[in-house]
């Protein structure tokens, strides 16, 4: 195995499972972390509830190409979104 191949392997192998981070905040002002879950399915039930409070109704719904989903509504937001958590550390070249 080259040194290229090795590095190649390690740097597989230094991400480890993926979460789903929920959020939600307004434009401009930031967000916050609603909370953290190791599938999207757990997450789901607290992702609607947060929908349901945007005050002024969702204007904006979408899902992009890694399974997030985004909801907006006026300056309001919520989005669910996978995040890799990294187990080791990774190399540097």
């Amino acid at each position: 195995m080259t040194d290229i191949q090795l590095a190649a392997d390690t740097q597989q192998q230094a991400t480890g499972p993926v979460v789903w981070i929920l959020s939600a905040g307004e434009l401009g002002e930031g967000g916050h972390v609603i909370g953290v879950y190791a599938t999207k399915d757990l997450a789901q039930d607290d992702f609607l509830t947060a929908a349901k409070k945007i005050p002024f109704g969702i204007d904006k719904a979408w899902k992009d190409d890694d399974e997030a989903v985004h909801v907006h509504g006026g300056c309001d937001w919520v989005s669910l979104e996978p995040h890799t958590v990294t187990t080791q550390r990774q190399l540097t070249a």
